[in-house]
């Protein structure tokens, strides 16, 4: 298993770096002939995706509305992830956790909406928890979405993404693959994520992975991702667990920090929520108190 991990993680970077450069490189990035008049009109014609306010409101999407205080905290994470992005010259960010059941999938997405309200920055989310999909059921999302399909190539980002808005697109899936840690280590989910920042250009693009100690399939995409965020459940997320994933999570990709989930101190203002711990070379933590799920 460990040297199955080490090889995948090599050949991975390998790729990447051939493919894009190291961590963040542009060389994926479209031409420069291409206006901002045309990159506009290649978001408008993506599929348009209609939402359930009352689905988000249920699975504690609280940054689509911004009528929950508790969006103020997604407000400052997204500034702070904005900030090492750009500081690094990164794009893609990947949010893992230890266990299932931390909430991963509630940051991931309120952290996209948060994201997408700024002016002019392009966020793509995606849904790359192969074996259980959520983001689609987290906003409501009706259909058949499956990430297979474009993760080999058979369908291109612009039939695959659907839009909100001006400049938030989603990569949803909600048919289980079988062969998960496979098809994330195959040349072809690198070349359909390279051509996805060629075509749509967002600023970041965010991984929502599946809990890091529930299988390889983690480490064995972090290559693929600039940076990784750890969401972990106060009160349920075991001390032993946390550590081990943030070992992991150091010696395999550029760790960011933990962010403590379901934490609410009612000694604070609404507005805060909490704050929780931060641990990484980029450390910091919040804490939100959201409800169950991953």
């Amino acid at each position: 298993m460990v040297e199955r991990l080490k090889d995948a993680i090599s050949k991975a970077r390998a790729r990447r770096d051939g493919v894009i450069g190291p961590l963040g490189a542009a060389s994926f990035s479209a031409p420069q002939s291409q206006s901002q008049a045309q990159l506009r009109e290649v978001w408008q014609n993506l599929p348009e995706l209609p939402l359930d306010p009352d689905k988000m409101r249920a699975e504690r999407i609280v940054a689509f509305q911004k009528s929950d205080p508790a969006h103020v905290t997604f407000d400052v994470l997204r500034t702070r992830v904005m900030k090492v992005l750009r500081d690094n010259g990164w794009s893609r960010i990947a949010i893992t956790s230890p266990t299932k059941g931390c909430g991963k999938t509630v940051v991931s997405v309120n952290l996209a909406f948060s994201l997408a309200r700024h002016p002019n920055f392009r966020t793509c989310l995606i849904d790359m928890d192969l074996k259980a999909p959520r983001v689609a059921s987290s906003i409501g999302a009706s259909g058949k979405r499956q990430i297979s399909w474009f993760l080999t190539g058979k369908t291109s980002p612009e039939k695959y993404m659907s839009r909100f808005g001006e400049n938030l697109a989603f990569g949803l899936n909600n048919v289980r693959v079988r062969d998960s840690a496979e098809l994330l280590d195959a040349e072809s989910t690198e070349h359909a994520l390279s051509a996805t920042q060629r075509v749509l250009k967002p600023d970041v693009m965010i991984f929502d992975l599946p809990p890091l100690l529930v299988n390889d399939d983690t480490l064995t995409f972090l290559p693929a991702a600039d940076c990784v965020m750890l969401v972990v459940a106060a009160g349920e997320s075991k001390t032993a667990d946390i550590d081990e994933s943030e070992r992991l999570l150091s010696a395999n990709s550029n760790f960011l920090g933990v962010l403590l989930n379901k934490h609410l101190d009612p000694s604070r203002d609404p507005y805060s929520y909490g704050y929780g711990y931060g641990t990484g070379r980029y450390g910091y933590g919040y804490g939100y108190g959201s409800g169950d799920g991953d």
